[in-house]
């Protein structure tokens, strides 16, 4: 868990499982201790994992596209995230999760993260 940029406190991707130059793949551990939305936070550790194929250092979720989830999650859901990056251009780049528990899908993003300008 090393490779992602986030860690303990605001790392909450779960699990690393795999990874290669354009997908990464992982898991999020759905807890009753979580203080956001669980919705909220599966977005979140797919922005996570997005972030370790690009960034060295932490980079910003710049914006959400065409997110749907298909059911509620519930405490003690493992959902098993896989992120493709579909585009970059400059520092800003262009991603896809998915994410599914016990093999089905439920939950579907596009999303977009954003290097850290230099000022």
């Amino acid at each position: 868990m090393r490779e992602l940029p986030h860690q303990i406190p605001f790392r909450v991707a779960s699990k690393l499982i795999r990874r290669d130059a354009t997908s990464i793949e992982g898991e999020f551990l759905c807890t009753a201790n979580d203080e956001m939305p669980l919705d909220v936070m599966l977005v979140e550790a797919m922005a996570q994992f997005g972030g370790a194929l690009v960034f060295d250092a932490q980079g910003y979720l710049s914006a959400i596209d065409d997110c749907e989830l298909t059911r509620a999650l519930e405490a003690g859901d493992v959902v098993r995230i896989e992120v493709t990056l579909d585009a970059s251009l400059g520092p800003l780049h262009r991603f896809h999760g998915i994410g599914r528990i016990g093999g089905v899908e439920v939950a579907r993003a596009r999303f977009y993260l954003s290097a850290h300008a230099e000022v």
